[in-house]
């Protein structure tokens, strides 16, 4: 049961409705305020095989929160997969477009200095509409990379952890 406090401090928390009423500026796209340097720089740590330490904080943060910061937490987490097995040229169905599209929805959820900082309670709103307008544009895309991943991925990834058990008898 959730009982409601009242202080005048703090923000009430009425869920995205009354988010969404509290800013109508907000519309995809804020990724102007993503510079090509950050997209840059994300790109180059990414083709390494790096997640960048400052991004997986954050997505180590999101996971533990609602299920709207858990929905972003997820989809950056296939969005950096998808990326990296393009990059690889394992997974060849991603066009340039599209790969630069998820590339700079990444570098906004990076930021925490956005057009709704990330500190303020409802500060991962403007993130959570960047990743459902690229989600649902690219739908077709990250679909097809789920099924790849399903097919390619996952039983390699089985049988690295059963190899030792097996080993072991």
């Amino acid at each position: 049961m959730k009982t409601w406090g009242v202080s005048l401090l703090a923000e009430p928390d009425f869920g995205q409705a009354w988010v969404a009423a509290r800013h109508p500026e907000l519309r995809p796209s804020q990724l102007r305020l993503v510079t090509a340097h950050d997209v840059q720089r994300l790109r180059d740590e990414l083709a390494r095989g790096e997640v960048p330490p400052d991004l997986e904080a954050k997505l180590r943060r999101l996971a533990t929160g609602d299920l709207g910061r858990c929905f972003i937490e997820q989809n950056c987490r296939t969005t950096i997969a998808l990326l990296q097995a393009a990059g690889e040229g394992s997974f060849a169905e991603a066009s340039r477009a599209e790969c630069e599209r998820l590339l700079w929805v990444l570098a906004y959820v990076r930021k925490d200095d956005d057009a709704i900082p990330d500190y303020r309670p409802d500060g991962f709103f403007d993130d959570q509409q960047e990743v459902r307008a690229a989600v649902n544009q690219l739908q077709p895309l990250l679909q097809a990379f789920k099924a790849w991943r399903l097919r390619h991925q996952v039983p390699s990834l089985w049988f690295e952890r059963a190899a030792p058990l097996a080993r072991a008898y």
